[in-house]
């Protein structure tokens, strides 16, 4: 048996659809049973073994396509400059170093060697000639694969992509013009990125006992559903699976990333929620617009190795927030709460952790507000050991389908902050026993006053070591063990049928 989950790609501010694969990732291992995490899309800002690896999954069960029809095996970055300059005969006599990257000239070309992110190796090379890049070279421990670049209106343009075996021969190519994709593989062309997918599926020989795990959606549900055989077919909903202001008694509008899914919910053979209450909904939704009563299994997307920090020192009124730092976190709202909180109370402060493209305007506003002091961007950080430090957990965001560091949390014991909407924040705060609900609003000033007012009770609570009680009596449910017993229920119910 093989349980493949497929997704579309993967980053270095990974969203919670990565974290909750590198939880399950954790149970199917206790479990003994063989799993792969597919990721159809190429990935062109670094490595993704390093990537998966950074969030605690084993590079030796992921499974990008591209890679698929190489020999090139799983690898961290380890192709160092040294071994650049040695088989690329480079001129070091023109060798500069930086902080990010060693260029070489040789006459009307320039050669720029990047690191990669977290060894300091190389993880691509650009070859410049007369000012026009014409060449990337991707690596991991060995060069795994060749971009070819026209200049089109002052801009380099990509048109064609080798792939390597390990002999440094290409296994197949990839042409690009006019944004539609071609693949050769050997004499088999393939015209899309979805016919690439598609034969991909039809090269895993799947047997009545594997499982297929769709985490997202884009021409991989079609490939999958087209070629599964005997194998059985789920999908994790990981976001809110429906639009509220636009349903109504008669008619749904799912959301797009589960549309597909949802319309041929007759041969999907299960859904699995993050939490009970959405699996409610779903099972209500699905009677009433489509009149069938699909398996839906409630199983929360992470899990907590132990519960920590129950005799830890707590650092009075010091806050934490934990997520990518993208609009749609409302991070900004956090910080302007506060900063409002703050004229009363002084001696609250605020970290938060997590990266992503609005940390620029973030550490802006914290600057322009003379908050510094209080309010720190801490970066990506390993929180595992980190929340049981804080006195509570902030969250602006109006949309968690569960919440991976709500879960992590409470399962330190901090009590929680958050606006009164589906699903994760419902699941983890019991209002006024571990934290505040807050109320919901599309108006800004109004949700940054909510919060104030949330922050401001917390802060100056003296039922702190209630709370605490509290967050951990809920954070046992979420407990490996618990998670693991609804997993091996799942794959034995499904592959019995």
């Amino acid at each position: 048996m093989t349980i493949y989950n497929f997704n579309l790609a993967m980053g270095w501010a990974s969203s919670g659809v990565e974290y909750a694969q590198a939880y399950r990732e954790n149970v199917f291992k206790k479990m003994a049973i063989d799993n792969k995490f597919v990721f159809t899309e190429l990935i062109l800002n670094g490595n993704i073994f390093d990537m998966a690896a950074q969030m605690g999954m084993s590079i030796d069960n992921v499974l990008p396509i591209h890679f698929f029809f190489t020999d090139i095996m799983p690898a961290k970055s380890a192709y160092t400059i040294k071994q650049l300059e040695e088989e690329t005969n480079l001129d070091v006599t023109t060798k500069k170093l930086m902080p990010d990257r060693v260029t070489y000239k040789d006459g009307d070309t320039l050669i720029r060697a990047n690191f990669d992110r977290i060894h300091g190796n190389v993880d691509f090379v650009d070859y410049v000639i007369n000012g026009y890049l014409v060449r990337k070279d991707h690596y991991t421990n060995i060069k795994t694969f060749s971009e070819y670049y026209v200049p089109v209106n002052n801009q380099a343009e990509v048109y064609r992509r080798a792939f390597y075996n390990k002999n440094g021969q290409i296994a197949y190519e990839q042409f690009i013009e006019n944004e539609q994709v071609i693949y050769r593989l050997g004499a088999l062309i393939l015209y899309s990125e979805f016919e690439f997918v598609d034969y991909f599926m039809t090269q895993l020989s799947l047997t009545s006992k594997d499982i297929l795990i769709i985490d997202r959606e884009k021409y991989i549900a079609t490939a999958v559903l087209n070629n599964k055989g005997q194998a059985k077919v789920g999908v994790v909903i990981h976001a809110e699976h429906f639009s509220s202001n636009q349903t109504d008694k008669r008619h749904i509008v799912w959301n797009n990333f589960y549309e597909y899914q949802f319309t041929n919910a007759n041969v999907i053979d299960f859904f699995v929620t993050a939490t009970q209450k959405q699996k409610e909904v779903l099972a209500k939704q699905f009677k009433l617009y489509k009149g069938i009563n699909p398996k839906i299994y409630a199983i929360p997307v992470g899990s907590l190795d132990k519960l920590r920090g129950k005799r830890h020192k707590r650092d009075t009124k010091h806050l934490m927030t934990a997520s990518r730092l993208a609009e749609e976190k409302h991070v900004d709202w956090i910080i302007e709460a506060v900063i409002k909180v703050h004229q009363k109370t002084s001696s609250i402060q605020l970290d938060i952790f997590g990266t992503g493209a609005s940390m620029p305007k973030l550490q802006k506003m914290i600057s322009d507000n003379n908050a510094d002091d209080y309010i720190k961007l801490m970066g990506h950080k390993d929180l595992q050991e980190i929340y049981k430090a804080y006195y509570g957990y902030v969250s602006a965001s109006q949309s968690e389908g569960f919440g991976l560091t709500l879960m992590e949390a409470v399962g330190s014991g901090l009590p929680i902050v958050g606006f009164d909407v589906p699903y994760g924040n419902q699941t983890f705060i019991d209002d006024a026993a571990n934290g505040f609900l807050l109320p919901f609003s599309t108006n800004s000033e109004e949700s940054i006053a909510y919060l104030a007012d949330g922050i401001e009770q917390l802060v100056d609570n003296s039922r702190q070591d209630s709370f605490k009680n509290t967050s951990y009596q809920k954070a046992e449910f979420f407990l490996e063990k618990n998670n693991q017993y609804l997993w091996e229920k799942l794959v034995k119910e499904v592959t019995h049928d």
